[in-house]
């Protein structure tokens, strides 16, 4: 059985949304404290234009939204008076939400947005960054324990924040192995994670502990903006899924807590000295930065995140993408999913080529094909694409983008011709990748 029962239930029933312009405008739903009629939760649709988001006051939903097989897995509620079918987890935050009497103007995509319409789904998909960028909160809804052991960790862990067993549950719950909840989760002004009636949040699961902080940092090497280095690798291995995502932007900056000069020239007991010298000069301060990033970088550390349309490896990117980056992407539900590949593919190659444009006087050729065949092999995983269908892409892909080096080089032709273009060339000749990959 389809995977979209609960849309062919709506396509079937008629279910009619207020009509929009999906390019200008968008839908919210309002939740007010009398929401049952005929014991089904009911809400209502209103269509505001995007441009005024900003001053609107709502809440975005940021949830996974699991699997609809079965009518056991579907719940009816009432949107506009009309019966409207939603999945278990989504049905269990309203009924959640509805316990705690929670009201006002929410932003929920399986609702909100018509998904029977592929040219609407598209338009708004690239509207998500205005949208959960402007929210004045973002709930990152994990749904609710499956078992009374779980009920119990999260509980103990809300009451005290000390418990082990309920950090590990909601910090490697499988809401965040989930592509579209890190643009909604790193573009967020502020997140709030709810667990069933339970709420936490998002610092605690960002692996910082102000009192150790120092220890923490100094075992971690930073590159020179502040963000931690990806290759280390023994320590972000090892970190948790809600931790990767929710640390992606996060940058350290050190600052001085005391006068190294006075502190070190401080006169006292033997004991008073020793104590005063034991404590750091410098603390360390965390911040989001709100950088974007680049198509390669993110498709690198988290294109292996799932997702039940593939091409959303790519296009659930799109919010958190530096603009050159994003204005290179035509999201289309329409075409198959090697039209998103071979978007990911081209856009990542290019960025990485750029890269490497002042870098070539000490980068050889081997370390550049390297890099750029190691992405290619990441692009291809995330996409789950067939070596012959991917390999044949990547062939297309290297000669239109050895074509274009040659015409619209920006460089100095003296570098061009004596460093930049050796390399270029070589190492996007389709032969250097075959003998790299083993074909």
């Amino acid at each position: 059985m389809s995977d979209n029962l609960d849309r062919i239930l709506n396509r079937d029933g008629h279910f009619k949304h207020p009509i929009i312009n999906s390019q200008t405008q968008a839908r919210l739903m309002r939740l007010s404290p009398n929401r049952t009629k005929n014991r089904r939760l009911q809400y209502r649709l209103e269509v505001f234009d995007l441009s005024s988001f900003s001053s609107i006051e709502y809440t975005a939903l940021s949830y996974t939204w699991g699997r609809a097989v079965s009518v056991d897995e579907l719940y009816e509620i009432l949107i506009d008076d009309q019966p409207f079918f939603v999945r278990r987890n989504l049905y269990n935050f309203l009924a959640t939400a509805a316990g705690k009497e929670t009201s006002g103007l929410f932003f929920v995509d399986a609702i909100c947005i018509n998904q029977l319409n592929s040219a609407e789904r598209q338009h708004q998909v690239q509207q998500m960054t205005r949208i959960y960028r402007n929210a004045n909160n973002v709930i990152s809804w994990l749904g609710v324990p499956e078992t009374v052991q779980d009920l119990d960790s999260v509980r103990i862990l809300a009451q005290t924040r000390g418990r082990w067993d309920g950090f590990q549950y909601i910090s490697y719950h499988p809401y965040w192995s989930r592509v579209w909840i890190l643009q909604e989760v790193l573009l967020a002004q502020r997140v709030e994670v709810w667990c069933w009636y339970f709420t936490f949040p998002l610092d605690l699961f960002a692996g910082i502990d102000s009192s150790k902080v120092n220890y923490h940092i100094s075992q971690v090497r930073l590159s020179s903006d502040g963000r931690p280095q990806t290759v280390v690798d023994a320590i972000s291995r090892s970190c948790s899924p809600a931790e990767r995502i929710i640390t992606h932007r996060t940058r350290h900056v050190f600052r001085p807590i005391v006068d190294p000069l006075a502190q070190g020239t401080a006169v006292g007991t033997l004991e008073e000295m020793i104590k005063a010298l034991a404590y750091p000069y410098m603390a360390t301060e965390t911040y989001q930065s709100s950088i974007p990033d680049l198509i390669h970088q993110v498709v690198r550390k988290f294109g292996m995140l799932q997702c039940s349309d593939p091409r959303d490896k790519l296009y659930g990117f799109l919010g958190i993408l530096k603009d050159n980056s994003r204005a290179k992407v035509n999201p289309d539900y329409t075409m198959p999913i090697s039209y998103a590949f071979r978007q990911a593919l081209k856009i990542g190659l290019e960025e990485i080529g750029g890269e490497h444009w002042f870098g070539l006087y000490s980068t050889s050729r081997n370390q550049v094909y390297t890099i750029l065949l190691t992405y290619y092999c990441d692009v291809r995983d995330a996409f789950d694409m067939e070596d012959s269908n991917s390999m044949a892409i990547l062939e297309e892909v290297v000669a239109e983008l050895r074509s274009e080096a040659l015409t619209t080089e920006p460089m100095a032709e003296e570098l061009w011709r004596e460093w930049f273009r050796p390399h270029w060339e070589y190492a996007l000749s389709f032969s250097a990748f075959q003998r790299l990959a083993g074909v």
